[in-house]
């Protein structure tokens, strides 16, 4: 290894530290309200560590989303890549199966999802990450656009969906969803005496229901 890839990776393997910090404070705590201080005090680092590596709290976020999507990304591709004999619908559903296990096991990486497709990018043209999000965010677009044509193809998928329309319907009640389960966790309990994860569970089966054709 050359001295210069030695220290890319020093400087990765610190950024990750940083990151790793970040998902501890979350699982204690609320990250909207924590602070630059508070992130160095549980990587162990001064806070002029941190803004050597970091920009700020917002591209610390972006980064920590950047993960979420790559992770999130790699288990519904090795789910897909596992089950190619399925039907355009199963396949649209596995991934639904894959997503909802995420959520559950890792509440942030959804909640981040949420955010940065919702959020307006721009802001993070000065990060030199807005491409590298809109990516990510693009990913899991093209994951169900092919699930869904092949649906169509093989007639699990009734004939008629228009996929971008689809695709936006999922999107949309995907992102809808986690955001409601997320912010108003007592409500949900109140209202519908369900727990946020009972409720995501709940609209995604009965989401599905609207692509998968029942005539064939």
């Amino acid at each position: 290894m050359s001295k210069t890839d030695r220290k890319q990776k020093d400087i990765e393997n610190r950024r990750n530290e940083i990151l790793d910090a970040v998902e501890r404070i979350y699982e204690i705590g609320n990250f909207e309200s924590v602070t630059m201080d508070d992130i160095a005090k549980e990587a162990e680092f001064t806070k002029q560590t941190l803004y050597a590596y970091f920009k700020g709290k917002e591209e610390i976020m972006a980064s920590i989303y950047i993960r979420a999507a790559n992770n999130i990304n790699q288990m519904i591709k090795a789910a897909l890549d596992e089950k190619q004999s399925m039907t355009g619908y199963e396949m649209l559903d596995l991934m639904r199966i894959v997503f909802t296990d995420i959520a559950e096991r890792r509440p942030l990486y959804t909640k981040m999802m949420s955010i940065f497709q919702l959020k307006d990018l721009s802001e993070f043209k000065n990060l030199g990450i807005y491409d590298e999000i809109v990516a990510k965010n693009t990913n899991l677009t093209n994951y169900m656009s092919a699930c869904m044509t092949k649906g169509i193809h093989d007639g699990s998928i009734k004939k008629d969906t228009d996929v971008k329309s689809g695709v936006l319907f999922l999107k949309a009640l995907i992102l809808g969803t986690v955001s409601m389960v997320t912010y108003n966790e007592q409500n949900f309990l109140q209202e519908f005496n369900l727990t946020p994860m009972e409720s995501l569970r709940g609209i995604f089966e009965f989401s599905m229901k609207a692509f998968k054709n029942d005539t064939e």
